[in-house]
Parts: C-alpha cells; sequence; structure tokens
C-alpha cells in the first residue's frame, strides 16, 4: 500500500514539474505573441494590376491597429517593393508570395520568403515635412494611405506621392516615393535623382539590390519597360526579443515604360 501511495505521489510530482516546464517553454518561446501578432493589419481599397492604365496605377490601403495580448504599440507596418524587368517573373513570384501568405504554415516564414529569397526591400521616402530620407513605415494605429510611384504626368493629380491620413483625414506625413538607393521610380524619364534600373544590372543579385533575378537582355518589345510589386507586412518584437510578423499582404503591381516620359 505504501509503495502505491509512493508511486502515486511521484506521478503526480512529475505531472506537475511537466506542467511548470511547459508553461514555461510556452511564455519563454513567445508562442503566445506569436500566433496573436500574426493578423493581418492591412486592407487594400485598390489594388493595381499590369494592365491598369496611368491614372489608375496607384495603391490604396488602410491599416487597421492590431490589440491583443503581446502586442505593442512599438510595432509597425511596413511597406516592400522589387523592380522586375520581365512581367512572367514579376507575376510568378507575386503568386508564390500570395499562395504563401494564405497557407496555415509558410505564412510564418512569408516575410522572409519575400526579403531572403526574391530579394523584396522596405520602401523609403522623401519626407515634405523636414526633406530627410526615411523608411516609409506605420505605427500601430490607423491609417489611411495612398502611393503613386512614378509621375505619369504634369499634373498634381498624377504625380509622385505618398500621402497618409488619419481617421479624421488629417494629413499625417506625405513625401515623394524613393528607392533603396534614394533614387526616384521615374527611372531615367525625367533626369532629376533618377536612374534606369537597368544601369547597375551586374548588380542584380547583389543583397543591396531591388532587382534581384533581373534579366541580362530584355525582349525588344518589352526593353526598359518595368514592373513593381508591393507588399506589406507588420513586425515587432516579442517579450523574448525575437522579431515576429504578419504574413505579406500584396498590395498591387505597376509598369513603368521608362522609354515614355509621360506614360
Amino acid at each position: 500500500m505504501k509503495k502505491a501511495n509512493s508511486n502515486k505521489r511521484k506521478s503526480l510530482f512529475y505531472l506537475v514539474l511537466f506542467a511548470v516546464c511547459l508553461c514555461f517553454f510556452n511564455t519563454a518561446c513567445g508562442l503566445d505573441t506569436i500566433n496573436v501578432v500574426l493578423d493581418d493589419p492591412c486592407y487594400p481599397s485598390h489594388t493595381p494590376d499590369v494592365d491598369f492604365q496611368f491614372d489608375e496605377s496607384y495603391f490604396e490601403f488602410t491599416v487597421q491597429k492590431l490589440e491583443g495580448e503581446g502586442i505593442t504599440d512599438m510595432g509597425q507596418t511596413y511597406v516592400y517593393y522589387k523592380i522586375y524587368n520581365d512581367k512572367s517573373k514579376a507575376l510568378s513570384e507575386t503568386s508564390s508570395l500570395i499562395s504563401a501568405s494564405e497557407d496555415s504554415v509558410r505564412k510564418l516564414t512569408s516575410v522572409t520568403t519575400m526579403t531572403d529569397q526574391f530579394g523584396y526591400k522596405e520602401l523609403h521616402y522623401l519626407d515634405d515635412k523636414t526633406g530627410n530620407l526615411k523608411s516609409f513605415n506605420l505605427s500601430n494605429e490607423y491609417h489611411s494611405v495612398w502611393i503613386r510611384l512614378t509621375n505619369y504626368d504634369d499634373t498634381q493629380d498624377y504625380s509622385a506621392g505618398i500621402y497618409v491620413y488619419d481617421r479624421q483625414k488629417k494629413v499625417q506625413m506625405s513625401g515623394t516615393p524613393l528607392r533603396r538607393n534614394g533614387k526616384t521610380f521615374d527611372f531615367g524619364r525625367t533626369g532629376e535623382n533618377d536612374e534606369n534600373p537597368s544601369v547597375n544590372i551586374s548588380d542584380a543579385n547583389s543583397t543591396d539590390s531591388d532587382t534581384k533575378g533581373f534579366l541580362e537582355k530584355q525582349a525588344e518589345d518589352e526593353e526598359n519597360i518595368f514592373y513593381v510589386v508591393m507588399f506589406t507586412a507588420f513586425q515587432m518584437f516579442n517579450d523574448s526579443f525575437e522579431l515576429v510578423n504578419s504574413p505579406v499582404h500584396h498590395l498591387g503591381l505597376v509598369k513603368i515604360n521608362a522609354n515614355e516620359e509621360k506614360n
């Protein structure tokens, strides 16, 4: 009888010990935080596509505030872009990323797939208020965002710009969208702080390049025609100082013809 009671006490002790270890493991690894932060705060309202005309070639979306256990106000939404000189590759990689973002397993690493495998870079902008080059990111609160990457006309309606509004439609920030290297997306059409992406084609596969996988020579009817794809992702550090992300969210694709000043 005493031996039976002793075995019961040992079993109970190990059960309690297992429960404590499991609780500690989950807390230390931030698993709850990861599950919460994988919500997607981005809601596009206008998603441009490859066949859109210049007047529709803009991105528009809202970002909602993420709340819940483990979510901090330090989390931010980032916008990523990549330049292609091959339409088929642009569409193929876009499809792959969208598929990854919708898969229950692959969405956990869809941001690293986007940045490490496909070479997407953070969008930058020239701040209208300060005149400084900045990475474009959004704090964890409501934002309404409008982005046109390139100038399509001399009028303000079709000029490049970034505008971020609050719920009262008050402008929170504005500026000119820029590539990672500080150049514009006019791609050599205006000659003002821009360059054709093919100029540095030999560096296309470097870690700093936003043109990873560029074709060395385009088809004749596609020469100097480029495609820019954009995605967003929410990112923050959890309690264990691990960087965790939402799935990537597709914002759209625009075609930029560097052969014409206005297109």
